[in-house]
């Protein structure tokens, strides 16, 4: 998806927030996360979690 919305980039960021156990203060690290993904055709799943997240 080469422009994603606001929206949907927002959704996005929550559900990577929310899979990575909701930490604080990295609101910004998600948006971006999310942002990326769907620029480059990531999948949308809830699920699944970003590679940049995992440790």
């Amino acid at each position: 998806m080469p422009n994603p919305t606001e929206e949907q980039i927002r959704i996005r960021a929550h559900q990577l927030w929310d899979v990575a156990g909701q930490p604080e203060g990295r609101e910004d690290e998600f948006w971006h996360e999310a942002e990326r993904e769907l620029k480059d055709g990531a999948t949308n799943n809830p699920d699944e979690k970003s590679e940049t997240f995992l440790e």
